[in-house]
């Protein structure tokens, strides 16, 4: 788009993006320290695996973990290796899959669309808090993210171009990802291609052969399947049961951990994910229909209403679920937004889009300084809403482009203040208000001491920020029995569970804080003297 960048080649261009994605992406990745209870288990599952040398059962604190399976643990304990156990190795390979998503999602749309939109896709993934969000922490989303794009993306490339290469890769991506977070990746996309083919016209049996199904499964299960099977036998099954039934069918059919919603929550969490520029999210998608004889635009369609209508169905909704569609919804937003230009859009044509973009521009400081003045836990911290004026800013500026009818200025604007944005809120923000947390503020007091153990529940990050297990007690007798013999004992538990823990023991609380943005409470008790 600008001079200098027209003069290189496409892989020149490509490496510049992927390197400025990676550093935008492992900017202050250390911060703030494993706290998030996803993260923290995924981080201390794959410590533990490097510490057994088992990488064939996943455990959590000693216990067996059948949320997920291994691919990311893998990636984990490779980083680990590389630079030690620390909060930045276990994000570290999550920060690549994410620029690499960003680097394929580039190639795929300056191969089928143009370049202009190509950039502008990296601009939209750029700009997305959520999607750098994800892209930074020790989570399979990022590993799955990539795969599922991946496997797409082959998909449709060995559809218009025939060469096997891409069908290999495509079978590639599939194994990996059941690797990465089971049959969804595999499924889904499945499906979705399948009601592309049919949607487009193409589907004939003579083109379903040329996909060698056969030679296909073989490949992803050469990939899979081993360590699905040697988990099944070193685990009896429990493993496996836990996984598929537990974490795969109840997920969908049950809602778990509260996490609910209504019907249209997944297209919601599509639009917020992907502000500022997911605010012409609908309207990219009626564009992307219009212009649906471009096979490209109504693939990518296809995909990103594809997996919202499958996750509305599903009784369990985060915001996660949905993110497989952020590179595809973000093809359908830059497309509309080069064709701008073209159309030359005015600030009637996108009035509405833009008005929610301002609403929400303006409200967001006020709504980040409010926000935590009313948390009693970080209210210290109000003061980070300096770091977000960027986005009004880009509002006003956006606003002033748009009424001159220079529209790329007008995007770059919002785009541009969002990723300034998104630098000073993982730069300054973010650490600074999660590292108010009662894992930080009571790690210094007892990590060093032998007779720890926690009663009933905790908060998981304990585990691996002093990366050793810390033992589990259920019940009030076995706590009154172990305190008997242990009368340096430390125990972590939670405010609900005080009433139980005075009785099993004359203990005091010598730490308690309440969870940041969450209700329980860590108290950390010693017996009298």
């Amino acid at each position: 788009m600008g001079g200098c960048l027209e003069k290189l080649d496409i892989p020149t261009k490509a490496l510049i993006l992927f390197a400025l994605s990676l550093t935008l992406l492992l900017l202050n990745l250390d911060k703030p320290m494993i706290y998030i209870l996803d993260e923290a288990k995924n981080a201390e599952c794959a410590r533990e695996m490097l510490v057994s040398g088992d990488y064939v059962v996943p455990y959590f604190n000693g216990q067996i973990r059948t949320d997920k399976p291994p691919l990311h643990y893998f990636f984990m304990v490779w980083a680990y290796k590389m630079f030690g156990v620390s909060a930045f190795s276990a994000r570290f390979f999550s920060a690549v899959f994410g620029a690499l998503t960003i680097l394929i999602s580039f190639l795929f749309c300056k191969k089928f669309l143009n370049e202009k939109a190509a950039w502008l896709t990296a601009l939209v993934l750029l700009s997305s808090l959520h999607f750098n969000f994800q892209m930074r922490m020790s989570v399979p989303d990022p590993y799955l993210i990539f795969f599922m794009t991946g496997s797409f993306m082959c998909f449709y490339t060995f559809l218009v171009e025939k060469k096997k290469l891409w069908l290999w890769l495509m079978y590639a991506c599939f194994g990996l990802g059941l690797l990465t977070k089971g049959p969804i990746a595999l499924a889904l996309p499945g499906l979705i291609m399948l009601v592309f083919l049919i949607i487009s016209r193409r589907f004939t049996w003579s083109l379903v052969w040329s996909f060698q199904i056969p030679a296909g499964l073989l490949i992803l299960m050469l990939i899979a399947l081993p360590w699905y099977w040697m988990n099944y036998v070193a685990t009896n099954g429990v493993w496996t049961e836990g996984f598929f039934l537990k974490h795969n069918l109840k997920r969908y059919s049950d809602t778990m951990e509260g996490h609910g919603g209504f019907f249209l929550l997944p297209l919601i969490m599509v639009m917020i994910g992907l502000l500022p520029l997911g605010v012409f999210c609908i309207q990219s998608m009626f564009f992307a229909l219009k212009h649906r004889a471009k096979e490209a635009l109504l693939f990518c369609l296809c995909i990103v209403l594809g997996i919202i209508i499958f996750f509305s169905f599903s009784q369990t909704k985060l915001p996660n679920y949905t993110a497989p569609a952020y590179p595809f919804i973000a093809i359908l937003i830059a497309y509309l937004l080069s064709a701008f230009e073209e159309m030359n859009v005015s600030l009637s044509k996108v009035k509405w889009a833009f008005v929610f973009y301002l609403i929400i521009a303006f409200s967001i400081p006020a709504a980040v300084y409010f926000g935590l003045k009313a948390d009693l836990n970080v209210q210290s911290s109000a003061g980070v809403w300096v770091y977000f004026i960027p986005v009004p800013v880009g509002a006003i500026l956006a606003w002033y482009f748009i009424s001159r009818g220079e529209i790329n200025r007008f995007i770059l604007s919002i785009g541009l203040s969002f990723i300034l944005c998104n630098f000073l809120f993982f730069a300054k923000a973010y650490p600074e208000v999660y590292g108010i947390n009662p894992v930080a503020g009571s790690l210094d007091m007892i990590k060093d001491k032998p007779d720890l153990v926690y009663y009933k529940m905790m908060n998981s990050a304990y585990i691996f920020n002093m990366q050793r297990l810390i033992p589990a007690i259920q019940s009030q007798d076995s706590l009154s029995v172990y305190l008997k013999s242990h009368p340096d004992a430390i125990v972590i538990s939670r405010k609900q569970y005080e009433s139980e823990i005075q009785v099993a023991g004359d203990m005091k609380p010598v730490f308690e804080q309440k969870d940041t943005f969450e209700n329980p409470t860590t108290v950390i008790y010693e017996l009298r003297r």
